[in-house]
């Protein structure tokens, strides 16, 4: 309803208060959209999809004002963004290495952390007589043989570790097809586009299931360490928040419900 006092004003007076007032309420939502938001970037490897994702649920019921983008991939992928400019304010690897290398060379505000040691899993596509050993890959009913790239996907190059130490991969390596990340591994061997893969046991475990699936021999590999780094871009508290929940007993407990061991 319009003020009596506006109307008695000229015309030209009135249009002037209104502009004003326009003019006062865009600039104060500017100034509001303007200020820090809570928002915590997170740069994860597929592995940890669905831990990581339970934890930021977990976490945000105690922290309701902060705001998680997860982002996952092969950590070598997101460590190149990370070296790129890439805005994250975490980083989660599933090789302490990439970690490690970003840290080095002055990305992060602290070394990283370890959370937890992953592990490499043996999967057959439904409808197929089960693989339960490495060696069962060379019977002629695995046609196509997934596992994560290996130049930049931890997973990817254990599993090939894993058949390069069982002596294995002289046979095995024409039948192997690569996902672009564990994660997307899991995909092939899913929709049965692969008829086998190796992929991470946290993708397949989950709170009070127990998967049949074999566990590959970590003798055959070196290790899988989930590590957290907390980088440069890092400076709202929300960050910092989510960081130190990360490595909390709540955290870890998570963790080893999605098959990762205890650091």
């Amino acid at each position: 309803m319009t003020s009596p006092s506006l109307l008695r004003l000229p015309a030209v007076l009135r249009l002037c208060v209104v502009i004003a007032c326009c003019i006062w309420l865009l600039l104060n939502t500017t100034v509001k959209a303007a200020t820090p938001g809570s928002l915590v970037r997170i740069a994860a490897a597929s592995d940890l999809r669905d831990a990581l994702t339970a934890i930021s649920q977990q976490f945000q019921q105690h922290h309701p004002d902060s705001q998680l983008e997860l982002v996952f991939g092969s950590s070598g992928k997101l460590q190149q963004q990370i070296m790129h400019g890439a805005p994250f304010d975490l980083y989660l690897a599933a090789d302490l290495s990439y970690a490690n290398n970003l840290w080095q060379q002055g990305f992060a505000l602290q070394a990283p952390v370890v959370l937890g040691k992953g592990h490499l899993v043996l999967v057959t596509r439904a409808g197929l007589a089960a693989a339960t050993l490495l060696s069962d890959l060379q019977s002629a009913r695995f046609r196509f043989i997934a596992i994560a790239e290996p130049q930049h996907a931890p997973y990817g190059d254990r599993a090939r570790q894993s058949m390069k130490n069982s002596g294995l991969w002289q046979q095995l390596a024409p039948k192997i097809v690569y996902g672009e990340n564990v994660a997307k591994t899991f995909a092939l061997v899913q929709s049965g586009a692969a008829d086998a893969a190796l992929v991470a046991l946290s993708l397949l475990k989950k709170p009070g299931n127990k998967p049949k699936f074999p566990v590959i021999d970590s003798s055959l590999h070196q290790p899988l360490q989930a590590a957290l780094l907390r980088l440069k871009h890092a400076q709202t508290p929300q960050a910092a928040q989510f960081y130190h929940y990360l490595q909390s007993a709540q955290a870890q407990a998570l963790l080893q419900q999605y098959g990762f061991s205890a650091p």
